[in-house]
């Protein structure tokens, strides 16, 4: 009988430390997000588990801007966003993924794109860094969420926008001035434009461009959002670290 027992303990003793060594293993983050959807889709009942043993909390959004709220997240990386999936035999509520996505900082902003091949998950999610740091005041970032790289004219310079985030750019030059944009791909042995605008910014925001594929297919014609958030007032962006305008 003390043989099962001294058995016993040595298994449990084995198995309690084989997870806490996968528990450090694993990177904890700690992190404050916001969430902004893009495009057209179903923006309720979608869940986080804000510690490991917290209940789930549904997220609130905001066409086109970010959310009112700051989540909180304590946990492993990446994040997992969820919805209802029914409930098992036992009557309890399950959940199934529809997007997850890493976090590298403290303040995060979460982009939710509807996945159209939805065959992984849901949503495809981009996420930024939403400090000062990461985009300043008076500064601008592009987001190309077409899926192929666009040839940019943008305050007298050239550059290429590949998929994903560009930026920040700084609009020190350009406040308070009509700035040409013009967006070009390459279509056979030539280029295509396919937007050409003028842009005003005034001092004290920062802001975010959404570049979107166009809405009816075979058409050239992208979409263009200009998401503008004013910050003159936030002491936060006028720290050491963070210059001023």
């Amino acid at each position: 009988m003390k043989c099962i027992l001294i058995i016993t303990f040595c298994f449990i003793s084995n198995a309690f430390i084989a997870v806490s060594l996968f528990a450090q293993n694993e990177a904890l983050i700690r992190t404050k997000f916001r969430v902004m959807p893009v495009q057209s889709a179903k923006w309720t009942g979608i869940y986080y588990k804000p510690e490991v043993n917290a209940p789930m909390q549904e997220l609130k959004f905001q066409s086109l801007s970010r959310s009112f709220n700051r989540y909180s997240y304590y946990g492993v990386n990446p994040i997992i966003f969820y919805r209802e999936n029914g409930r098992n035999d036992d009557g309890e509520l399950t959940y199934k993924e529809v997007g997850k996505t890493s976090i590298s900082n403290n303040q995060t902003l979460i982009i939710f794109v509807p996945n159209a091949a939805n065959n992984l998950s849901e949503f495809n999610l981009i996420s930024l860094d939403d400090s000062p740091k990461g985009l300043p005041n008076n500064h601008l970032s592009f987001i190309n969420i077409t899926g192929i790289q666009l040839a940019c004219r943008f305050i007298e310079k050239n550059q290429f926008l590949k998929p994903g985030l560009t930026g920040p750019i700084s609009l020190k030059e350009a406040i308070k001035e009509n700035v040409f944009i013009g967006l070009a791909i390459q279509d056979g042995d030539r280029a295509r434009v396919i937007l050409k605008n003028n842009w005003y910014f005034y001092t004290g925001n920062r802001h975010l461009i959404l570049l979107l594929p166009p809405k009816k297919p075979g058409s050239y014609k992208i979409q263009a959002y200009r998401i503008s958030e004013f910050v003159g007032e936030n002491k936060e962006f006028y720290t050491n670290s963070v210059s001023k305008p």
